[in-house]
């Protein structure tokens, strides 16, 4: 059986991620700071929902070589 490739593109991938993910908790650290207590609830919540759907997409997302080569698989192709 033979393994996929690795992703060529993962660096990017992670380092977009951690970014982004950074970027997130910082917004989140100033605004806890800044904002009154009615709005300050919204915003925060939104900030960790995003920053936890790219924590999960990072850590369980498929990369495109897996999907297509289980595409593949479910074709019945046989890789060359």
């Amino acid at each position: 059986m033979n393994r996929p490739l690795p992703e060529s593109q993962w660096l990017w991938r992670r380092l977009i991620t951690w970014v982004v993910a950074v970027w997130a908790m910082t917004q989140l650290h100033f605004l806890i700071a800044r904002i009154p207590d009615g709005d300050l609830r919204v915003i925060a919540d939104r900030l960790i929902l995003l920053l936890a759907t790219l924590i999960a997409l990072y850590l369980i997302g498929p990369t495109a070589e897996h999907i297509i080569a289980l595409v593949r698989a479910w074709r019945g192709d046989n890789p060359k």
